[in-house]
């Protein structure tokens, strides 16, 4: 088969495996549903009518849409928050069958906070990790969108103290992006575990790390408190103006 055909074309097997696997459609309840759901200029009360209402459905279908309300914000903050609460709370009591849509959501789409809290109420911390830690490892993270869900991703594992996590972050401490690494070092100030203490001195160090990171590395060991007389020297080679280690090794604001 020539490169068009292969491209345009389409062979016999394909053609019988499109046929077995029809697409699923949406059912108009659920659609109707999702519709009112996802209307974040709707009244209030018409978004949670139509998020209890499908809580009532249970299914997976009914899931999948639910999982939408976490992709936009309205502007009432309070009712915002109350809102993701309420479709957190219906995740979590169906259970199961919430499991693949949340992990299909958090595979696609970017505000992976309350999905990732209900998965973890669900199914506990180890293999909420496992499947994080899946999903962050096969992105390509090629496109701003893929980055930006990578970062938040990242973001999120500080929630769980963990030794993969710890081991996770010290990688992705090293990520040839910039806002990954900052998040990872957000994620380790928040854990305040100080075994990472060395694993961010080597991150200061590096020649090629940019300011923006050192500055977020520094303005940590700052917050912890957290003693580098062993490298002291070293860090003294790259340390800006606006910080400074004391004697016994503490880095210090100006």
């Amino acid at each position: 088969m020539g490169f068009f055909s292969r491209l345009f074309g389409r062979n016999d097997t394909q053609a019988t495996d499109a046929e077995q696997t029809p697409i699923k459609k949406v059912s108009p309840q659920i659609a109707r549903l999702t519709k009112k759901l996802e209307n974040k200029y709707g009244q209030a009360q018409e978004r949670q009518m139509a998020i209890d209402q499908l809580a009532e459905v249970g299914s997976v279908e009914a899931a999948q849409a639910l999982l939408k309300r976490f992709s936009f914000r309205i502007e009432q903050t309070i009712g915002d928050e109350e809102e993701k609460r309420s479709v957190y709370d219906h995740l979590v009591a169906l259970g199961p069958t919430s499991v693949q849509p949340i992990l299909d959501y958090l595979n696609n789409e970017n505000s992976p906070y309350w999905p990732t809290k209900a998965l973890r109420q669900i199914v506990g911390d180890e293999e909420t990790v496992t499947h994080l830690l899946d999903i962050i490892g096969s992105m390509e993270a090629i496109f701003d969108r893929d980055i930006q869900r990578k970062v938040e991703l990242v973001s999120n594992l500080c929630e769980f103290d963990h030794p993969e996590v710890i081991k996770a972050l010290f990688e992705f401490a090293k990520d040839e992006n910039e806002e990954i690494r900052v998040r990872a070092v957000e994620a380790m100030a928040k854990m305040g575990n100080e075994d990472l203490c060395d694993v961010l001195i080597d991150r200061l160090v590096d020649p090629s790390e940019t300011q923006r990171m050192r500055v977020s590395i520094l303005s940590l060991l700052v917050d912890r408190k957290w003693k580098v007389k062993h490298r002291k020297e070293e860090i003294r080679k790259v340390i800006p103006d606006s910080f400074w280690i004391d004697d016994v090794g503490t880095i210090k604001a100006r």
